[in-house]
């Protein structure tokens, strides 16, 4: 229960932030809608940008992650990463949560159930995914007032995430409501492969116009047409096509070049790879 007398559009303004997570904010989260559910979707600074590390596994992946992708290309371009005016949005959440915990998670408690009323009022199916752009594990966002983390307050509400961190799909186990896709970094095969055998999937970025039907042995689906991967089959690679991002741009004589990216990260389907599961 929120503290009496709360209000949640003052707590904005208080700390600086229009809201903290939202439905429908990027391409693949409007497609998810557009497929019948409504995802309230939590949109950190990604790796150390904010000061603290919400990836702790993000070393390989980092420079080309997605939050300098689709809007935030031209802002980051114009300004510097951090200085763009959504990273400086996402920047002041982030430290929220590391530095007043309590109020960070009031207002995420007090939007979720928003959002979920408004899904279920209009016909919606309503899930939840804290990590947009980050890799916390959900264990880390409790309740102040109850201590429940959110997958237990939410109990009826289906959680999902894309992880490299391997040790977390033992909260499957204890969370029937939570869903894990495990993400290829380029240098995760044991993992990867382990993670398939156990019955689950794989999420691989390929760069090129059309995804494999195979990769290395194992299907390929598509992860591009929505965002609930809790709704995939089980045991296959879904291919995920590669976004330019901010950091694709390089100044060449005066101009601003994409250079396409060279990363283990990135499967090329312009090249032979030698990646063996």
């Amino acid at each position: 229960m929120e503290k009496k007398n709360w209000s949640y559009a003052k707590t904005l303004k208080e700390v600086g932030i229009s809201y903290l997570g939202n439905v429908a904010q990027s391409v693949k989260m409007r497609l998810s809608k557009e497929n019948g559910t409504m995802t309230y979707c939590l949109y950190l600074a990604p790796w150390n940008m904010s000061g603290y590390q919400v990836c702790p596994k993000g070393q390989h992946c980092n420079e080309f992650c997605l939050n300098g992708s689709g809007h935030n290309i031209s802002d980051t371009l114009k300004h510097t990463i951090e200085g763009s005016t959504i990273n400086k949005a996402r920047i002041r959440k982030t430290r929220l949560f590391y530095e007043d915990r309590d109020t960070f998670m009031r207002l995420m408690i007090h939007e979720i159930k928003r959002k979920q009323r408004y899904a279920e009022k209009n016909g919606f199916d309503f899930s939840i995914r804290i990590n947009g752009t980050s890799d916390l594990s959900p264990i880390l966002f409790k309740d102040p007032e109850s201590g429940k983390n959110l997958l237990e307050l939410f109990s009826n509400v289906q959680f999902y995430d894309y992880t490299k961190v391997y040790n977390r799909i033992h909260l499957l186990d204890k969370y029937p409501n939570y869903d894990l896709t495990f993400s290829y970094d380029g240098f995760n095969l044991n993992e990867c492969k382990e993670f398939l055998q156990n019955g689950g999937r794989v999420a691989v970025v390929f760069y090129g116009e059309k995804l494999p039907k195979k990769f290395n042995g194992w299907e390929v689906i598509s992860g591009n047409e929505f965002d609930m991967r809790y709704l995939d089959k089980r045991q296959t690679i879904v291919g995920l096509h590669y976004h330019k991002t901010a950091n694709d741009y390089k100044t060449i004589n005066g101009k601003r070049v994409f250079m396409k990216p060279n990363t283990p990260f990135v499967i090329d389907l312009e090249k032979e790879n030698d990646v063996v599961w």
